[in-house]
């Protein structure tokens, strides 16, 4: 019986160290972005839209962390990209609420893709229980629902906190040696 266990065991270890790809019912994708990152998103309410909120999950303290924006660049002709580590002023509201300016920072932006990512800097409204945001920026104006992100928020703890990699960590060789 152990042997069986074993065998079992070992027939599962690679779907164990599989990547994260889920699609939970509240329309929430779980990924990872290695062996002990995840990130949670969550696409715009605007059918035209491909923008996404984002936020990260990373071990060893399984945090939601870093809300994040995928924005792209419209198609205008003289539209100008803010740069990579550039700051800006856009506004955010939650649930329908007063308006509030935030600043925000170009992550990173990919002109080939005209994709930008976009972090939250300094004060801003809380998100853990808002149910709608939007987020007007020079980007353009993106309606986000978050309805249920306290279960994402779980569900993605409740991974985090299993310790198994997300995905088959590289083996390095040096001078015959395994590290």
């Amino acid at each position: 019986m152990k042997h069986l266990i074993g065998l079992l065991s070992l027939l599962m270890l690679p779907l164990a160290l599989s990547e994260i790809q889920i699609t939970t019912i509240d329309a929430w994708r779980i990924v990872n972005a290695g062996e002990h990152t995840l990130l949670v998103n969550k696409f715009s309410e605007n059918p035209d839209s491909m923008n996404s909120f984002i936020f990260r999950m990373n071990r060893p303290h399984c945090l939601c962390e870093e809300p994040t924006f995928v924005l792209y660049s419209p198609d205008e002709e003289d539209f100008v990209a803010p740069l990579e580590d550039t700051k800006f002023r856009g506004d955010l509201r939650v649930d329908f609420k007063k308006w509030k300016e935030v600043e925000l920072e170009v992550f990173l932006a990919i002109e080939e893709s005209k994709q930008n990512v976009i972090t939250l800097k300094g004060s801003f409204p809380s998100l853990r229980d808002a149910k709608v945001i939007e987020l007007d920026t020079v980007y353009g104006n993106d309606k986000f629902i978050l309805e249920n992100i306290n279960h994402a928020m779980e569900q993605a703890q409740k991974m985090c906190e299993s310790f198994i990699p997300y995905e088959e960590p590289e083996v390095k060789e040096t001078k015959g040696k395994r590290v």
